[in-house]
């Protein structure tokens, strides 16, 4: 954006003419500095890294700064009666994703994650946490509109959404990628594209 000076103006009162530009300058300044992203200052974003998601922050943690990852259980979305447990994939890349039946981008997202979830197979296991639907109604609905194969654990409460320590509960949806040492390796907040998280899971599986 240019700015013209009338240098008639600025001469007879320049002190009076320069405030108010000033100050609005000093504003934007202001607010350029409120709108940069933090997350993941310790470790390197998903542009660093050559991935493009989709409105989203994405923070990916080198091997050697990874934490472990809690183990999480709970009931089947679908199967009330069955327990699923993160311990039963040990030893595979696991994919969480936080989501809710009322959330308009995780139902932008769900097509993206199951391609996903169907190419990597062989290396990972999705899993669904679906938090803040109050009843499974709703969600079973996205689920089969969505044709989604893997398992989601119904968490309406959050309480195994908090276990995961830097993942806001109210950050839905969001995916957490769990390395085959159980450490988490890369995080995002917000949707993301098929392409990126195939990308991104097919170089945690192979150690980087």
């Amino acid at each position: 954006m240019s700015v013209r000076f009338d240098s008639r103006a600025q001469s007879k009162t320049p002190g009076r003419k320069l405030a108010p530009l000033l100050a609005i300058v000093m504003i934007l300044v202001g607010l350029a500095g409120c709108s940069t992203d933090s997350a993941g200052a310790d470790s390197q974003t998903g542009s660093e890294n050559g991935y493009v998601g989709s409105d989203q922050q994405l923070t990916r943690v080198a091997p050697k700064d990874r934490a472990k990852a809690p183990e999480i259980s709970g009931p089947s979305l679908t199967d009330p009666k069955k327990t699923i447990n993160s311990s039963d994939y040990a030893g595979k890349v696991i994919v969480y994703n936080v989501w809710g039946s009322w959330c308009a981008p995780c139902r932008k997202e769900a097509p993206d994650l199951q391609a996903a979830s169907d190419e990597t197979a062989k290396v990972s296991q999705f899993i669904g946490i679906n938090s803040r639907d109050t009843g499974t109604a709703q969600p079973q609905a996205f689920v089969r509109a969505n044709k989604i194969t893997y398992p989601s654990i119904y968490d309406p409460d959050g309480s195994q959404v908090v276990k995961f320590e830097n993942l806001p509960p109210s950050a839905i949806p969001s995916t957490l990628i769990i390395d085959k040492q159980g450490r988490v390796a890369v995080r995002i907040l917000g949707s993301i594209t098929k392409a990126t998280l195939v990308d991104m899971i097919d170089d945690v599986a192979e150690g980087k």
